[in-house]
């Protein structure tokens, strides 16, 4: 049975959502030493619930730019604001889904 178009393109972005999620998990517990993936949550906060200061800011940017073979636009960067674990999120997805274009 064929899945139609219609559906298969609603599954898509929540699959690829599902995966830069893990992955900016992935990043966050790579830079900061004793962070568990299972613990963190895309409402926290960057910087107040999770302690990130600006060293591991750059660290983490650096790691889902390697991690999702792209380069961060500082000027993009500067466009955003990323408070939460979803703000991250929702950029890398938009980053991610323009360079697969």
């Amino acid at each position: 049975m064929a899945i139609e178009d219609g559906s298969e393109a609603a599954v898509r972005p929540e699959q690829h959502r599902r995966r830069v999620t893990s992955q900016v998990f992935a990043a966050l517990t790579a830079v900061m030493p004793g962070q568990q993936a299972e613990a963190l949550d895309e409402r926290q906060e960057l910087y107040a619930d999770l302690g990130l200061d600006s060293l591991r800011f750059v660290r983490l940017l650096d790691e889902l730019a390697s991690r999702f073979h792209v380069d961060l636009d500082d000027e993009e960067l500067m466009e955003v604001e990323l408070v939460t674990v979803a703000d991250l999120v929702d950029l890398v997805e938009r980053i991610s889904l323009r360079a697969a274009d």
